[in-house]
């Protein structure tokens, strides 16, 4: 028996620890709310992380500059798509019972589509800084726009905060270990010796990972525009490839995931080779696997001239109980020490306290010195790359939603088939009878998708929607059947 104990403790020590930190946590919660004289209720798709250092540091710049406390209360109830049902169910009711608000202060965080929605249906304010401090919105700051995105609209009731990338996450031990060079397109994604080897996200489930997917199509476009093809050829050329691209992409995929954050995650443990993701979930997997030597087992590209550089907003909602209180919150972002607070490293004077959060202020003034020996990513350098890529909502802005369910259709609701399809055609060596078969997008064309599908999409008949979606499913499924009978017949 002797040291058995410390075979006990290796045990449950750990057990106690993991039963124990809840109330712990919930302890020091308690301690902070009871303690605050005021409380800011802020609606989120941040991560823990996020969350922690811009309440924290907030409330320590709000004790400074005010002399009181405040406790900001995080709602989290998933992505962006589930932030929507939220705020539609919350302000649905309160329209019904003639209230103005829903008890929310602010939605922070997010892409433009989602924050363009919101203001759409007239549920955010107007924010005061535009007027309180008008020398941050000169183009050497913070732009109007930037590569083609908005980063703050006419009726100035969203601002954009920081800067957002669309790209690649690749294991460099799994890509060593296969022989297979690292990835720096959209394209490679698509090669054959990715097979079952990519992660993806549900793009009908997150807008980040379905302005990536409208990225990679956009960008097929941009190369038929550049070579003088005609605006209406390009687009529908572009637009087929596109979808072949995504199609090949998603054949190689193990999984389209539900959430965002399983991509990296699952290619930094070696799961999948490489994923599409947004630019914070892959540098903030590099920043947690870090070596002594600053290597790291994951990497993040932006492949170059194929994402724009958008921003992630923050807005103050209608009817929002502590109004001063949330415009005191947005000037706070826009301080340099808020602004560095995104990408200057861990533990200096103005970056964060737990680990680095590797995002990209939109403040434009900061890439210079002092302050861009600061950043850990001082040679992203964002707005001297912006103009690679230069986003036309003309192009595909109008095809968003269309897009993201084409993709359901044709990748997520028949991919057992797509895939079998595709190990088949790899073996073949693609025969063009049967990869005509694969690639046959005619049903989800380019105008079509305007036309018909997101007419039908937008229509109050809810099961004419499904009628419609289990009608593409069943062409693609049939295809890909079709194609990998082809195949295994040429071999």
């Amino acid at each position: 028996m002797k040291g058995a104990w410390k075979k006990y403790l290796g045990v449950f020590g750990p057990m106690a620890l993991v039963i124990a930190a809840p109330m712990i946590l919930r302890d020091d919660e308690a301690a902070a709310i009871s303690k605050a004289e005021l409380r800011l209720d802020i609606i989120t798709p941040h991560n823990e992380l996020i969350r922690r250092e811009f309440g924290e540091a907030f409330s320590e710049w709000y004790k400074a500059e005010k002399g009181e406390d405040v406790y900001v209360n995080w709602r989290t109830p998933g992505g962006t798509s589930e932030i929507k049902r939220v705020l539609d169910s919350a302000f649905g009711s309160a329209a019904d019972n003639n209230k103005e608000g829903i008890g929310l202060d602010l939605f922070f965080g997010g892409g433009v589509f989602d924050f363009q929605l919101q203001a759409k249906e007239g549920r955010f304010q107007r924010l005061a800084i535009f007027e309180t401090a008008p020398e941050l919105f000169a183009e050497d700051v913070i732009p109007e726009s930037q590569s083609g995105e908005t980063y703050y609209p006419e009726e100035r009731d969203w601002l954009g905060v920081c800067l957002s990338s669309f790209g690649i996450c690749y294991n460099t031990d799994s890509l060593a270990r296969l022989k297979i060079p690292a990835p720096s397109t959209w394209d490679e994604l698509g090669n054959p010796e990715y097979n079952r080897g990519i992660a993806l996200a549900d793009p009908t489930k997150s807008g980040s990972v379905a302005k990536a997917f409208e990225m990679l199509v956009q960008q097929k476009i941009h190369v038929h525009l550049k070579a003088g093809m005609a605006r209406e050829e390009a687009c529908a050329k572009g637009w087929v490839e596109g979808l072949n691209l995504i199609q090949r992409i998603g054949a190689n995929a193990r999984y389209f995931t539900d959430s965002a954050s399983k991509v990296p995650h699952d290619v930094a443990q070696g799961n999948a080779i490489a994923g599409m993701c947004i630019d914070f979930y892959g540098r903030s997997f590099n920043e947690t696997l870090k070596k002594e030597d600053g290597s790291s087992r994951i990497t993040f590209i932006s492949p170059v001239g194929g994402t724009s550089m958008s921003v992630d907003p923050v807005a103050i909602l209608r009817g929002a109980p502590h109004p001063e209180l949330a415009q005191d919150f947005v000037r706070f972002l826009y301080t340099k020490h808020g602004q560095m607070l995104w990408n200057a490293r861990p533990g200096s004077e103005m970056g964060p306290k737990m680990r680095g959060l590797r995002r990209l202020p939109i403040r434009r003034d900061l890439y210079q010195e002092p302050y861009l020996s600061e950043m850990v990513d001082a040679d992203v350098m964002p707005y001297e790359t912006a103009n690679d890529f230069i986003y036309e909502y003309d192009l595909t802005g109008r095809h968003f939603t269309p897009l993201r369910n084409i993709i359901r259709a044709m990748c997520i609701d028949s991919h057992n088939e797509m895939k079998a399809a595709w190990a088949a055609l790899i073996e073949a060596d693609f025969p063009p009878e049967a990869s005509a078969k694969f690639f046959d997008v005619t049903p989800v064309g380019y105008e079509l998708a305007l036309t018909e599908i997101k007419k039908t999409l937008k229509s109050d008949d809810k099961v004419d929607s499904v009628r419609m979606m289990n009608r593409l499913g069943k062409h693609f499924r049939d295809n890909y059947r079709a194609a990998e009978t082809l195949a295994q017949e040429a071999r």
